[in-house]
């Protein structure tokens, strides 16, 4: 699904606008126009000032964090979203690391060199104070997937009890772009990480080591390595599934090098199991390790406002950002332990603020709806987004769609195109088309669909859940970029250097340019006041996997 839906895929039969709906749209165009470039550069000023700490779940980072933004949709005259509060509140489990734990490769020729950071980055596979294994048996298990629907099995009759799995990131079809394997390039579901891991876990593996390339990843090693992803690890709640007892990040030289270890050619394994017919291979490694740390209860909290809609408000239009970040790392690499998160995703959070401040200023509120929903701990596992969802102040049937902003990049005073991941999968898409057009925008899929970008940002909760949603995020045309190479350099200095880095600050790796940004907010804005205002429903589209689910709640909604 690489072409960008007709909006007549969604449009209502067109009639003349009433008097009153001219002045709406006159209201809306005018407030748009105010939206302010520094407004939203103090906000991301404000939010990721080294005295927020990084925003990490609990701790005075996420006390400032929450009052802020809980303050800001008070003063724009946004109402509490949750039975009179701005705050919904949820519990998760806390792994603080001592160190960066222990992890050994045995061979038969002895142990194999694998040194933490360099060669993997540990993590707990669940919430104990101490954990390990010995002498477990490594298996190669090509992608990790068992897909009935696909004809797919690398486990076959392998048993996994208390093995170490080494896993490649992606699925058959990202390897290889084929289009008859798990729907060609862009990631399915079967390739998203916690499905490889849960899968191991409820065969009775012990360990995951996920192999890491830039490509299949969407960033470099060191984004891991660098810390940003190595301090406190979060758990949204106990259940009786299986976990792993330990999870590391595995790069590729130290991946090839255990591989040759067990006889085996790193390039052959991979091509093999991205072909049918593989089935994992049992080596002659073992693995042991231990991670230990404190383990404790925290309270987080998203932050919630709305406006209620004049005419339907039982129907509802969400937008959400992530407020988190990394937080405070002292086994960090860096002389920097602080990692502030400007850009990821103190830009979102703060277009999340300036949309509010516009729907706030609107002379009547639209027909529908609307809330305004920055969400927790979406670094460490989209959880904030997960809860919201399981309690809704909303039902999901009612919610129009969900328009998610995260990481929004400010290199440019305006931008020719709009990253929209997962291009063409509900109509959501169609109806943003005419709005970013207006701002000289084209729409374009993600470049990189094999890493994944369309699960890893909060809207996919919602749209697991049967509820369309997008993230978009402004971009430079390829005329664009080649015209200025500032653009890009900030793009690929951002990758680099700042993803998940203690560096993600204001005006690194110079000046932020935050009109395109700005024009980002804009352009979400009216898409969301479109939708509030109007009395359509955008569902997914047809040969997607959630077609049915929405059809199924909307229809016993209606009824």
């Amino acid at each position: 699904m690489k072409t960008v839906l007709s909006l007549a895929c969604v449009a209502t039969l067109a009639t003349a606008p009433t008097l009153a709906q001219e002045a709406a749209e006159a209201d809306m165009r005018t407030i748009q126009l105010r939206m302010s470039a520094e407004e939203i550069r103090a906000d991301i000023e404000t939010l990721s000032s080294s005295a927020f700490e990084g925003r990490a779940p609990g701790g005075i980072g996420e006390e400032m964090t929450v009052s802020f933004i809980a303050g800001q949709f008070a003063e724009a005259g946004i109402r509490p979203g949750m039975d009179g509060s701005f705050y919904q509140a949820f519990e998760l489990t806390a792994f603080a690391p001592a160190g960066q734990g222990e992890f050994g490769i045995d061979g038969p020729d002895g142990p194999i060199p694998f040194t933490a950071a360099d060669d993997y980055v540990l993590y707990a596979g669940q919430p104990d104070a101490e954990l390990s294994l010995a002498d477990s048996r490594i298996i190669v298990g090509g992608f990790g997937i068992r897909a009935e629907e696909e004809g797919w099995d690398d486990y076959g009759e392998v048993d996994l009890s208390d093995a170490t799995v080494i896993l490649f990131r992606g699925d058959p079809g990202t390897a290889t772009g084929d289009e008859t394997l798990f729907g060609g390039q862009a990631l399915s579901v079967h390739g998203l990480v916690d499905t490889k891991n849960d899968l191991a876990a409820g065969l009775g593996a012990e360990a995951v080591l996920l192999v890491h390339t830039d490509e299949s990843a969407g960033y470099p090693w060191e984004s891991l390595s660098s810390g940003g992803a190595s301090g406190t690890q979060y758990f949204l709640e106990a259940d009786d599934d299986a976990s792993l007892t330990l999870f590391a990040h595995v790069s590729e030289p130290a991946a090839r090098r255990l591989l040759a270890a067990a006889g085996l050619d790193y390039d052959t394994v991979y091509a093999a199991a991205a072909a049918p017919g593989f089935t994992a291979i049992e080596t002659s490694l073992d693995a042991s390790g231990a991670h230990a740390g404190s383990v404790s209860t925290t309270t987080t909290r998203n932050v919630i406002g709305m406006i209620e809609g004049r005419e339907a408000a039982d129907e509802c239009l969400v937008y959400t950002a992530h407020w988190d970040h990394m937080g405070v790392n002292p086994d960090a690499p860096t002389e920097d332990h602080i990692f502030n998160g400007a850009l990821d995703n103190a830009t979102g959070t703060a277009m999340l603020i300036n949309i509010a401040r516009a729907f706030g200023a609107l002379e009547s509120a639209p027909r529908r709806s609307v809330y305004f929903f920055a969400t927790a701990a979406e670094e460490r596992g989209l959880f904030g987004a997960k809860y919201f969802v399981q309690n809704p102040p909303c039902p999901l049937p009612q919610i129009v769609g969900a328009l998610n902003m995260d990481a929004h990049f400010p290199y440019a005073d305006q931008y020719a195109a709009m990253v929209v991941p997962g291009l063409g999968t509900n109509e959501l898409m169609a109806e943003l088309e005419p709005v970013a057009a207006r701002f000289g925008r084209v729409l374009v899929d993600d470049s990189n669909p094999q890493a994944g970008g369309f699960y890893r940002s909060d809207h996919y909760p919602f749209i697991a859940a049967g509820v369309p949603g997008l993230y978009a995020v402004g971009a430079p045309s390829a005329e664009q970029a080649e015209a200025d190479p500032t653009i890009g350099e900030g793009f690929g200095w951002y990758m680099a250097n700042g993803y998940h880095h203690a560096a993600d600050e204001v005006d690194r790796p110079y000046t932020w340019r935050v009109g395109g940004l700005t024009d980002d907010a804009r352009i979400y804005f009216e898409l969301g006041w479109r939708l509030a205002s109007s009395n359509r429903w955008p569902n997914f589209t047809p040969g997607t996997p959630w077609l049915a689910m929405r059809d199924e709640m909307r229809a016993d909604a209606s009824q």
